[in-house]
């Protein structure tokens, strides 16, 4: 390994660790004003460390190597590795680079908060584990960075504390992930048995899948897609990331478009070995997740709340990775995780900034209204975005989205219509909120009156993002020859195919079609997304509460809750302290007993000791 490369490993993690150690013990004691400076240059060393080692593995390197040994007994060990192949240098430069535009842009929505410092000290140690996580060579590294990403997440959605429904909305979001990341353990737990002498590297483990047990390996399988389930918002463990939004839109931006959320689809792609030798688990996961992707494309129709419009979108977009990678089309959708990042975080930031001029945390569709002609810079990023989003060419989600539908054509009619009522439900629901918002303002809306642009240091990331927005997807032939390099097994990843023009005016005929159903909703009859909350409050309950989901949820969650207390109180207080406490008494009872035996008597002990020798003697020559 060169020194070039050994200097651009160390530094993916040297600069955020230099950088959050300086901020936090040096700049946040004196200038806590200052403290986003040496973050933003870390974001810019590690995206440059980032591409130069893409471009590295486009030539056909792959990097793996260990660094340290965490533990040993024997010939077994796990060590600190680095992995950096195509699947990992591809998804490592999105998210370096939209993670540190997303940064730059923090620096202004964040400016006036009284907790900048402690704000972007958490944001980048969120980077930072996303970073660890796609570069790790073995699944206890990837889990111990899984869960860092965890905890990161728990600090930044609940980081205005004071609220109420930001310290539920961590607290939910960090038990949820709890559930998923106990499957995540137990998966590891069964590679450490299955392949004990081989550790988890991945590249030791993928070659002898073959001479696993049949069930323990598909209950490895599973528990990776229940760990993926909780991370990446696939139902039935969706419900936390709409919640998550309680946060400042810079972290729904991060964790919506490069980082968490996309963790879970980066694990099954990266298991792909393991899920694809299980049989009957790729349908499972087409099947969640094309339910997933249909089911929160319909709530995300029927939101007010703009950022949760949002993260109903991207559930239904995590749904559609998931529908790909179940079809076996994983070039696809890594390439949709890709073109996901750009246009979902171009969408994010301009939501931010409409509640930016709004002097507010978020913004409804009752807040705004007529934003076109107030904020034109804001309206052209945002067009541009849901154009990608919806799939219509040539932007970006065009490509991904159509090589996924195109994957689900060639599986069968059943999976195809799926493919399109996933293109009809994005387009429907992006449209709804870029009509409700830009133009107008309808009598029910406010208007948002003294909205302006954002400034430059919010505006400019925007732009940057948006022309990734546009043009990412031009690359999917170098995405093509980047993802399949240094995969683990020769036949674990298709290149995009080739643009199939049977699929593409199918999907642009179905994204247009939910245009013009958000179109005729919303401005040929401008009141009526208010007129029938009005006449149908039964049906506004359905949706507020998913169609009932939210309270199984709610159910669930009182029934362990109760669980917890009758065990709290009825086991532990009522019985197992009463044991607890009961031992002095039983200790010194057997004292008192023990003490009757020292008599004082030499002859006594003499005795004792040669009964006990004989004893001794009698075990030993029988």
């Amino acid at each position: 390994m060169s020194s070039d490369v050994a200097w651009a490993i160390a530094l993916l993690f040297a600069a955020p660790v230099s950088a959050i150690l300086l901020g936090f013990f040096v700049i946040r004691p004196l200038k806590p004003s200052l403290t986003h400076l040496p973050i933003l240059l870390s974001c810019a060393v590690v995206t440059a460390a980032s591409f130069y080692l893409a471009s590295l593995v486009y030539t056909g390197q792959v990097i793996d190597f260990d660094v340290l040994s965490w533990m040993s007994a024997g010939d077994w060990k796990i060590s600190f590795g680095v992995r950096v192949d195509g699947l990992s240098a591809s998804v490592l430069a999105m998210v370096s680079f939209v993670g540190g535009l997303i940064h730059v842009y923090a620096s202004g929505y964040m400016a006036d908060d009284k907790g900048f410092s402690r704000f972007f000290l958490y944001f980048h140690l969120f980077y930072l584990a996303m970073i660890g996580l796609l570069v790790s060579n073995n699944y206890v590294q990837l889990y111990f960075f899984w869960e860092l990403v965890g905890v990161a997440s728990f600090l930044l959605i609940g980081y205005w504390y004071h609220k109420e429904s930001a310290r539920k909305a961590s607290l939910q979001a960090f038990m949820t992930n709890r559930v998923g990341d106990f499957g995540l353990m137990l998966a590891v737990l069964l590679l450490l048995l299955m392949f004990r002498g081989s550790g988890t590297r991945f590249d030791s483990v993928f070659p002898l899948i073959p001479t696993a047990r049949p069930k323990l390996l598909a209950l490895t399988g599973l528990m990776l897609f229940w760990a993926a389930s909780a991370k990446s918002a696939q139902f039935p463990l969706y419900f936390w990331l709409p919640d998550a939004m309680e946060g400042p839109t810079p972290v729904s931006a991060l964790m919506h478009a490069a980082t968490m959320v996309t963790a879970g689809i980066f694990l099954l792609a990266r298991s792909w070995p393991i899920i694809s030798a299980v049989p009957g688990l790729c349908d499972l996961i087409a099947v969640v997740g094309a339910f997933t992707s249909i089911f929160a494309a319909i709530i995300a129709s029927t939101k007010t709340d703009l950022k949760r419009i949002l993260a109903y979108s991207t559930v239904s977009h995590l749904g559609l990775m998931a529908f790909g990678l179940g079809l076996g089309a994983v070039g696809p959708a890594i390439f949709h995780l890709i073109t996901h990042g750009f246009f979902k975080a171009v969408l994010f930031l301009c939501a931010g900034s409409i509640a930016h001029a709004l002097h507010q945390s978020t913004a409804s569709i009752n807040d705004v209204g007529g934003l076109k002609k107030k904020m034109p810079l804001t309206f052209a990023c945002f067009t541009a975005a849901a154009l990608s989003l919806s799939g219509i060419g040539p932007f970006s989600g065009f490509f991904s989205k159509d090589a996924i539908i195109h994957a689900a054509m060639e599986r069968g009619p059943a999976w195809f219509a799926a493919g399109l009522a996933i293109a009809v439900g994005s387009a429907f629901y992006i449209f709804r909120m870029l009509f409700l918002a830009f133009f107008g303002p309808r009598p029910e809306q406010k208007g948002a009156e003294h909205a302006h642009d954002a400034p430059p240091v919010m505006a400019v990331p925007v732009l940057f993002l948006t022309l990734g927005a546009l043009g990412v997807g031009w690359l999917s032939s170098g995405f093509s020859h980047l993802v399949t390099q240094g995969w683990p097994l020769s036949a674990g990843v298709e290149p995009i195919p080739a643009v199939n023009w049977t699929v593409a005016l199918s999907s642009t005929g179905a994204a247009l079609l939910g245009a013009a159903l958000a179109y005729w909703t919303t401005m040929a009859m401008p009141s009526w997304d208010w007129a029938w909350r009005k006449t149908s409050p039964g049906l506004v309950a359905a949706f507020e509460s998913d169609f009932g989901w939210k309270t199984v949820v709610g159910l669930v969650a009182g029934l362990v809750n109760g669980i917890a207390s009758l065990l709290g109180k009825g086991w532990d207080k009522g019985i197992w302290d009463g044991i607890i406490e009961s031992t002095a008494d039983f200790a010194r009872g057997a004292a008192d007993a023990a003490s009757s035996l020292a008599t004082g008597s030499l002859n006594d002990y003499l005795w004792w000791m040669l009964a006990g020798t004989g004893a001794l003697l009698w075990t030993v020559l029988r």
